[in-house]
């Protein structure tokens, strides 16, 4: 008989694997994944030890079990990046003169999927690097820099034809990260206009922003990370200031909201942490990492307590100092089935579940991503076998059928499917189903 089985991700245990095939670097600053076959990751340039490691970019088709180096730059510091459908994606360069990296061009973009690369064709003036990248939709994106003055960000509505600049230089130093739940409300990780740790915020897509939070704290505190495992729960990792701090065992924090963002409070981590990638696979837990001496934090209670995540793969000199999850600075998922991070290596997350209802194949799963979304998702799901007749339904909050279609005949594996219909605001109930299976899964949309 024909099976798909949902995995249940909120009862079970969680660890991490270095992908056997992912390249192996002092830290990937970024990657990106349009599904959960095709995906690029970055590194940056830099000397380690004896070790020059140059800007590099990569490329996976099969879930990141292997990659293909495209590009090589001895002058580039690649520090962010992102991708709009499997064609057309941007990298964001730090384009810090004052060190090392002569490449002075603050975005790249691509047209054939990550092979070429050239200057984006940005307005001036324009951010002097780029520090984070936001895909909001297949056309708009946004592009945030850099994480010292000036601060500023590009947008384009049209998949990188044309952008647009804004400068934020009135309430921040310098601009790190980004989150957006659809065209029109997100949020940029900053250092605030005093050197305070700082998120801004907007509900009119970029048009006014205020601060959404601003610490009281300390100077040279940034806001480094920003993560919503839900519409309503999010986290943000604060990077600490220096070695000054270290020196004098200063106390870090994080925040999290419980209210969408419009209001986060602080709470302590661990002293001299520097904290960088923070990421959850629901509202309670999550991981936080960086560049401190024990490696990848994990929490299960929504960041009440932590405690060390042993179970990162790559542990191994030079590019580790022997610690596993060493340099984490990145996380992303996809719905609540699939995870990713980027350390000195790129990991991925793989459930494991004890009890009779949770023992599942972690390939036979169903999620949507993004979610919440505006305009469109992608439903993602895996076939233990081919089969015919797919069925997609969606329905509303009511029962009431507002969607059917016949997929007809779908392979087995990984099979997606763009959903685009133009749904009011709420909450939906998907069903992918045929006549051996049915399975149902919740989406929001958000407008």
């Amino acid at each position: 008989m024909f099976t798909l089985l949902l995995p249940s991700l909120c009862n079970g245990q969680y660890t991490w694997q270095a992908l056997p095939g992912a390249p192996v670097s002092y830290r990937f600053d970024d990657f990106y994944f349009i599904n959960p076959d095709t995906g690029w990751a970055i590194n940056p340039n830099y000397s380690y030890e004896t070790l020059p490691v140059y800007g590099r970019v990569f490329r996976t088709y099969n879930g990141g079990q292997t990659w293909a180096q495209l590009k090589d730059s001895s002058l580039s510091y690649y520090r962010s990046i992102g991708f709009a459908d499997a064609l057309t994606g941007w990298i964001g360069n730090l384009a810090d003169t004052s060190i090392q990296y002569n490449d002075t061009v603050p975005m790249y973009q691509t047209n054939d999927g990550g092979v070429t690369w050239t200057p984006a064709n940005l307005p001036n003036p324009h951010p002097a690097g780029i520090c984070g990248i936001s895909v909001v939709t297949d056309s708009i994106v946004f592009a945030y820099g850099r994480y010292m003055s000036p601060a500023g960000y590009v947008k384009t509505m049209d998949k990188g034809a044309s952008w647009v600049f804004t400068s934020l230089d009135s309430l921040a130093f310098g601009l790190i990260d980004g989150h957006f739940f659809n065209k029109d409300t997100g949020f940029i990780t900053a250092m605030g206009v005093d050197n305070k740790a700082a998120i801004l915020y907007t509900n009119n897509g970029g048009a006014s922003w205020r601060y959404a939070y601003h610490s009281t704290r300390i100077d040279s505190d940034r806001v480094w990370k920003i993560y919503f495992p839900t519409r309503n729960t999010g986290y943000a990792s604060i990077e600490f200031g220096g070695s000054y701090f270290k020196d004098k065992g200063f106390n870090t924090w994080f925040l999290k909201t419980i209210d969408g963002g419009n209001t986060w409070t602080e709470k302590p981590f661990f002293a001299n942490y520097d904290e960088e990638g923070i990421g959850f696979v629901n509202d309670s837990v999550g991981w936080l990492g960086g560049w401190g001496v024990r490696g990848t934090y994990k929490t299960t209670d929504g960041g009440n307590t932590w405690y060390d995540d042993e179970s990162f793969g790559l542990s191994t000199p030079p590019y580790t100092n022997g610690i596993a999850g060493f340099a984490m600075n990145r996380f992303r998922s996809f719905g609540d089935t699939l995870m990713y991070a980027s350390g000195n290596t790129i990991y991925k997350l793989k459930p494991v579940f004890t009890g009779i209802k949770d023992v599942y194949d972690v390939n036979q799963s169903i999620s949507n991503y993004p979610n919440p979304f505006e305009d469109q998702t992608t439903i993602i799901y895996n076939l233990t076998e081919s089969t015919k007749n797919i069925v997609l339904e969606v329905n509303n909050v009511l029962g009431q059928r507002i969607f059917y279609k016949n997929l007809g005949a779908q392979k087995k594996g990984i099979n997606q499917i763009i959903f685009n219909e133009k749904l009011p605001a709420g909450i939906y109930f998907y069903t992918i189903s045929n006549d051996t299976f049915n399975v149902t899964k919740k989406m929001i949309v958000s407008r």
